[in-house]
């Protein structure tokens, strides 16, 4: 397994929103540990999949050029065992 593939299995928090501002509206989905990693669809599983993807890529860059990639929150809340806090979203999937 390579280091990207283990972070891509981690639980991170995706947000998923509807972009109403358009008439040919787009759901826009974000990781939120990975401030920037963005993607759109004209479906919430059309974003998700199009995170996918960009996650990986953003991921990997990290990576290659020697920049730490935040874990996941649930991850580093439960290393201090605290209690995660409620969110709108939910994990990515595995």
């Amino acid at each position: 397994m390579s280091e990207a593939d283990r972070y891509m299995a981690l639980p991170y928090t995706i947000e998923v929103a509807r972009d109403e501002r358009r008439r040919d509206a787009f759901h826009v989905a974000r990781v939120v540990e990975l401030e920037g990693c963005i993607a759109q669809g004209r479906t919430e599983a059309e974003a998700r999949s199009e995170l996918r993807d960009a996650q990986r890529l953003f991921i990997e860059t990290m990576l290659d050029n020697g920049v730490p990639v935040p874990e996941p929150r649930s991850s580093r809340e439960n290393a201090r065992n605290v209690t995660p806090p409620v969110t709108r979203s939910s994990p990515s999937p595995a």
